[in-house]
């Protein structure tokens, strides 16, 4: 129910789901950085990101990354 502007305060763009989360460039530089420092690959969309994209990362792992991912979601 947001009543202001519906646009990406970066850049011109809508403010989406999947706008905020993976394809405004200030999400894929946070992407980027989460690639490099946990070698992990960027999920490709919002069902991948919130289900499969860590399949294969072993479970003492993915479960420290969730926890960041999740303050990272928030802070975006």
């Amino acid at each position: 129910r947001w009543v202001d502007s519906s646009r990406c305060c970066f850049y011109d763009q809508n403010e989406t789901i999947k706008h905020l989360f993976l394809d405004c460039p200030l999400a894929k530089l946070l992407w980027r950085t989460i690639h490099i420092a946990f070698k992990v690959t960027p999920p490709i969309s919002i069902d991948t990101l919130f289900g499969t994209w860590l399949t294969g990362v072993e479970s003492y792992t993915t479960g420290h990354i969730r926890i960041g991912i999740c303050a990272l979601l928030w802070a975006i």
